[in-house]
């Protein structure tokens, strides 16, 4: 299963600007962990004889008993699963239409509704249910005035985006109609990257928010930094770990602006999920020296506290592609990264 989503180190060379309220950085280990180990066969294989997936990327439980996949087939690229039904729904066909979308980038869940954005087109598109229906449907989708890597649903009427790198803002916080309204955010820094301005193209993150608003979370893909933000989005910690890693960042002109290379390429976090009280976050730890070391996927989950506290550490036997949590039932619904894509299900009381 090839990788689909790859850490952007290029862009312009700009000033970096936004608020920090937080602490100093808190560093990490593997030891600091409960580890527990996720062998293949603790996991059990959801069947259903009526999806047909072709790469999917992105797997989401919707805790209306849901599962939701980002996928890359040639036309519908969200599968909706009803768990109560099996029923699926393929919807969000890729394309250029009002309720279409190039690629998907990112898809979430907030009060109900599944969100969709994609920043080939910089859109964001919501899909929701009729009063009693469990189907869901395109309800709205936006355009973003300027330009982002990442976007999530905020708080109501407010959506979350990683800024573009040559915006030289680490967030913005878009309105109901993906209006930049406010931006927010810092950058970590370290000496290793002292010589260049910073900005999102050296820090490419993914974004989780809790269900509640009250905290959200960035995780740096290629540097070991997990950055966590209170409802105002002040910083309140910043966590490095769990190897050390601080790989150069070199500044090369171009005529476009400046590139920035990283030496060597690392491959660290991706994919967090959230709930009112932990955090979760895949884990790969791979520092690229191969084309077989760039196909890599996460190896480990790592479990925190909001308040930074580092928790559990699921260890997986075979490495997978995306991860997501039932958090009533303490289970993972995981995409397997095999020859043929497979959804396991694992329940995590059974391994600790």
């Amino acid at each position: 299963m090839r990788r689909i989503l790859l850490p952007i180190i290029v862009a312009l060379h700009i000033t970096a600007c936004g608020r920090n309220t937080g602490n100093a950085d808190t560093t990490f280990s593997m030891d600091s962990f409960e580890r527990i180990t996720v062998p293949d066969s603790a996991g059990t294989k959801y069947h259903n004889d009526s999806i047909f997936l072709g790469n999917p990327h992105i797997i989401r439980f919707h805790p209306d008993g849901y599962l939701v996949l980002a996928d890359v087939p040639n036309t519908d690229q969200i599968t909706v699963i009803d768990l109560q039904s099996d029923k699926v729904q393929s919807l969000v066909k890729h394309g250029r239409g009002p309720a279409e979308i190039m690629s998907v980038r990112d898809l979430a869940i907030r009060d109900g509704d599944i969100w969709v954005t994609g920043i080939a087109d910089q859109k964001i598109i919501r899909l929701t249910r009729g009063e009693g229906k469990r189907e869901f449907e395109p309800a709205s989708y936006y355009r973003a005035k300027d330009q982002f890597l990442r976007a999530v649903p905020f708080t109501k009427g407010r959506i979350l985006a990683l800024a573009s790198s040559s915006s030289g803002n680490r967030f913005h916080i878009l309105d109901s109609e993906a209006t930049t309204r406010d931006t927010v955010g810092s950058f970590p820094s370290t000496g290793r990257i002292a010589e260049v301005e910073p900005n999102n193209a050296i820090f490419q993150s993914d974004i989780t928010v809790a269900p509640n608003g009250e905290h959200t979370a960035a995780v740096c893909q290629s540097l070991e930094y997990i950055d966590i933000y209170d409802a105002e989005m002040g910083l309140t910690s910043r966590l490095h770990g769990p190897q050390g890693v601080e790989p150069a960042i070199k500044a090369v002109s171009t005529g476009l602006g400046t590139a920035f290379h990283q030496d060597p390429l690392w491959l660290i976090f991706n994919n967090p999920v959230s709930d009112n009280d932990r955090l979760m976050i895949g884990y790969i730890g791979i520092c690229v020296e191969s084309e077989e070391d760039f196909a890599r996927q996460t190896n480990t989950v790592l479990s925190f506290g909001w308040d930074g506290k580092p928790l559990k550490a699921y260890e997986f036997e075979s490495d997978i592609v995306s991860f997501d949590m039932d958090w009533k039932n303490n289970r993972m619904y995981c995409l397997a990264n095999r020859p043929e894509p497979e959804i396991l299900v694992y329940d995590l009381g059974d391994l600790e």
